[in-house]
Order: structure tokens, then C-alpha cells, then sequence
């Protein structure tokens, strides 16, 4: 049987198979194997080379091509751990270069082969010469250096996927057809009609998976659209009884500073029963108007967020701090997938009860804190604004790292942050600090923002950069100027 091998036509495919497995580890960005699996991988493919001619005696040299893909294919799956998927396209890839330019070495040495009249085997080593040159040359090039960053980058880019495919296939099966013109028509035929049919198949299949993606995308852009239109609704409602809370504030306001004004006459007469008497009216005003300026806060759908918020709106109350909460998105798909139900219940009463501290020990006659929670900047998260004194450089030092407080005699333990920071790991989640300025009566001064990004990361955004800066010894904080 072996008599009837073509070694020369043996050595060219055995070497076509080593370059496409050497280019497929190029434009996969592989740089480093083992040298056992590179040995095992020579073994594999000389064998694979020596089975080609059997294959292609009974199917074709398509047959043949398809038959070696496959195992390539394989081959680069078990030895490198990538998907199937992009091992296919990989490797097309790769077969297409090769035979493309082991077909040009081919007409390059063709003249040679006529005008000088030399023998196979000379002719032979001219062309795997060229065929060799020519492929270094084309694997190194600035472009493919590093390997086909545009594929690994979009691997799971549908659009590329069938482009690619269908690009490749179609060279591939041009360069076999150019080679293998003398072999028998109808065969040949009947495995051009298979491939493209396969090639179709998946075409198709893509495309109705891109359908249906773009169905979904639209119809979630649909919803979305009408969950705005909703809020803003909600928003034009809550603004038009804000403004009439204000008129009736203002009216209560005026008849405060009116029995102020009588009170402090009547003080100057000593008339004390009506003085107590138009104290208490005074305060049954003023408590009037503390429970309508207590807004009722939007729900979330989750009874333990939703109690821990009202808990603190009331904690606000009694320390005459303005709260606001303001929700966006979904919180069940926050807690579902971004933060566990109980440890966000935590963050808020931690971080809260930090800006109400934080406030009270302040002389700003702003005294605010806004809680945003859901869907923020493009992502999940919790951000915490407050009008109250800033963070010590010694505390923002040691956040994370060991308990620190400055409000000891106010029941602070400092074991608030470093349990944010186990629950930030445990999530992956980011923490920044944004400083916006020194106390002021008509804005916040800090903000603390938790976004469950997967980034875990931990920066400080303030206008004292450069003083946090000056102490970071160890420059162990991400420190930007605000």
C-alpha cells in the first residue's frame, strides 16, 4: 500500500499541518507550551499526515482537508483548554493562510522548476523554502505579532464570527479547487455542496440567534422607555406637592415668627400665664411642621431595606436632618445578583449613622443626607451623600486596614468600615470617597459611593488631595483631585 504514497506530496502536507498548528498558537496570542506537549503534538500531526493520502484516496482531496481540521481543531481545544467555537475559527484561519501561501510558493518556483530544469526533491526544497519565508514573514508582521487581537477581543462577536467564517471558507475551498482541478468532478461536487450546506446551517443558526437577540433588545429598550416616562410622571407629581408643601411651610413659618414676636412682648410685661400659654401653641407649631417636612420615603418591595430606611429617616427626624432617598432600576435584581439582602441592610444603617455623626458634630446650618440606591452611572450601587465634617487624614489612612474612629465618646468603634470593606471584597464591589468641600449651607460635602462593578477597588476622589497625599507614607490610597 505504501508504494503507492507520493513522499513528496507526504512531506508538504506534514509540513502544511505543523505551520497551521504554529500559526494557530500565533494568532491565539500563545506564546509558551511545554515541550512534552510540543513533542506530543509533532507525533500527533506526523501521524495524522502520514492517514491523509488513505483519506483523500477514498474521499477526496476536500475530504481530506475537512478530515484534518477537524483534528487540528481538537488537537488545539485539549492542548490550549480554548472554546470549540473559537478553536474553529482559529484554525480555518490558519489552513487558509497556509494554503494560500504554500499555493503562491508553488507559482513562484513553477518558472524556477521549467526554465532550470531541476529535479523534484530540488524543487521541493525551493518551495518549502519560500513557503516557509513567506509565512515568517506574515506572522510577524506588527499586526499579527501578538496574534489576532481584533478575534480575542470580540470572541464572542456573533457578526464576526459568520463574517470570518464565511470569508475563509470560501478562499479555502477556491485554493483546493485550483489544486485538485484534475480529480473527479462529481465527487468533488457532491463535498462542495455538503460544506456549503454545513456553512449555510450555521450562518442561518447565527443569524436567528442575532434575531432574536435584537428582539429582546428592543423590547427591553421598550420597557425601559415606558419605565421613564412613568417616573417622570412620578417626579412632575412629587414636585407639584413639594411646592405645595413649600406655600403651606411658608405660611406656618410667618405665624411662628408672629407669636415669637408677641411672646417676647408679653415677656417685657410679665404677663407669664399667657406667655406659657402662647409657648405651647409655638410648639404644637413647630411639631406641626416637623411630621409634613417627614416625606414618605419610595419602597423598595424588600421589608427589611425598607424598614432599616425608615428606621434612619427617623433617626434624621430627631436629629433635625433633612432625609431623602432617591431609588432607580430594580433593587430585587440588585440584591439577587449584586449584594446579599442582609449585608446591603447593613451598609445603610452603618454608613447613615456615620453622616448623622458626622453632621452633629458640624456647625453647618445645612443639615442633609441623600441616599441613592439601585442603578447608578451605568451600574449597581449605593451612594451616600452628607452636609457634615469631613473625614480625618489619620481615618481615611487606616480605612480597611484597623478599626479607627474619632467619635469614641459618640459610640463609634470603627468596626463599621471594616465590615464594608469584607463586604466589598466578598462582592468584588468598589468604594469611593469623593470630598466636594468645606461645609456650605446650600450643598453636601462628601459623598461615599459603593458600586458593585467587580472591580474592588478603593479611591479617594478630594479637593485635599494633595494634603492626603503628603501623609500617605506608604502611598497605599488612589488619591485624585475633585
Amino acid at each position: 500500500v505504501f508504494t503507492d504514497i507520493n513522499f513528496t506530496k507526504l512531506i508538504e502536507v506534514c509540513l502544511i499541518n505543523i505551520c497551521t498548528m504554529y500559526a494557530n498558537f500565533k494568532l491565539s496570542g500563545i506564546k509558551k507550551l511545554e515541550n512534552r506537549k510540543i513533542v506530543i503534538i509533532i507525533v500527533v500531526l506526523s501521524i495524522i499526515s502520514i492517514t491523509c493520502p488513505f483519506v483523500e484516496k477514498y474521499f477526496t482531496s476536500i475530504g481530506n482537508i475537512i478530515y484534518v481540521y477537524i483534528l487540528i481543531t481538537s488537537i488545539l481545544c485539549i492542548v490550549t483548554k480554548i472554546k470549540f467555537g473559537y478553536a474553529m475559527l482559529v484554525t480555518i484561519i490558519s489552513l487558509t493562510i497556509n494554503y494560500v501561501l504554500h499555493l503562491i510558493a508553488v507559482m513562484i518556483c513553477f518558472g524556477i522548476y521549467k526554465i532550470l530544469k531541476i529535479n523534484d526533491y530540488t524543487n521541493l526544497f525551493i518551495i518549502i523554502l519560500v513557503y516557509l519565508t513567506l509565512l515568517n514573514m506574515f506572522l510577524t508582521t506588527k499586526r499579527l505579532n501578538k496574534g489576532l487581537i481584533f478575534l480575542r477581543k470580540y470572541e464572542n462577536n456573533s457578526y464576526l464570527d459568520i463574517v470570518v467564517l464565511n470569508i475563509s471558507s470560501i478562499v479555502l475551498l477556491t485554493v483546493i479547487a485550483l489544486s485538485t482541478i484534475e480529480e473527479n468532478l462529481e465527487r468533488v461536487l457532491i463535498i462542495y455542496i455538503i460544506i456549503f450546506s454545513i456553512i449555510m446551517f450555521i450562518t442561518i443558526q447565527k443569524s436567528l440567534q442575532l434575531y432574536y437577540k435584537q428582539r429582546m433588545l428592543v423590547k427591553d429598550l421598550e420597557e425601559t422607555k415606558l419605565e421613564l416616562e412613568n417616573k417622570k410622571k412620578e417626579v412632575e407629581a412629587l414636585e407639584k406637592e413639594n411646592l405645595e408643601f413649600s406655600k403651606v411651610s411658608h405660611s406656618i413659618a410667618h405665624k411662628q415668627k408672629s407669636l415669637e414676636h408677641k411672646l417676647n412682648e408679653l415677656s417685657m410685661k410679665s404677663e407669664i400665664a399667657d406667655e406659657l400659654d402662647i409657648k405651647d401653641r409655638i410648639k404644637n407649631i413647630d411639631k406641626d411642621l416637623r411630621e409634613k417636612t417627614v416625606v414618605v420615603l419610595d419602597k423598595t418591595g424588600i421589608d427589611e431595606i425598607d424598614d432599616m430606611l425608615s428606621y434612619m429617616q427617623s433617626e434624621c427626624v430627631k436629629n433635625k436632618i433633612d432625609f431623602q432617598l432617591q431609588l432607580n432600576g430594580n433593587i430585587y435584581t440588585m440584591i439577587n445578583h449584586h449584594i446579599d439582602k442582609e449585608d446591603l441592610e447593613i451598609l445603610l444603617a452603618d454608613h447613615i449613622k456615620n453622616a448623622i455623626i458626622a453632621i452633629e458634630y458640624g456647625d453647618n446650618v445645612n443639615k442633609s443626607i441623600l441616599v441613592r440606591l439601585g442603578k447608578l452611572d451605568g451600574g449597581y450601587g449605593l451612594y451616600i451623600y452628607d452636609s457634615g465634617i469631613e473625614f480625618e487624614i489619620g481615618t481615611l489612612l487606616n480605612l480597611g486596614k484597623k478599626p479607627s474612629t474619632t467619635h469614641k465618646e459618640s459610640g463609634g468603634t470603627g468596626m463599621g468600615f471594616m465590615n464594608t470593606f469584607d463586604t466589598l471584597r466578598k462582592h468584588k464591589a468598589s468604594f469611593v470617597i469623593e470630598e466636594l468641600g468645606k461645609p456650605v449651607k446650600n450643598n453636601f460635602t462628601k459623598v461615599l459611593k459603593l458600586k458593585f462593578d467587580g472591580k474592588n477597588e478603593f479611591k479617594i476622589c478630594s479637593y485635599r488631595d494633595k494634603e492626603i497625599k503628603n501623609n500617605d507614607k506608604e502611598n497605599s490610597l488612589i488619591v485624585e483631585k475633585i
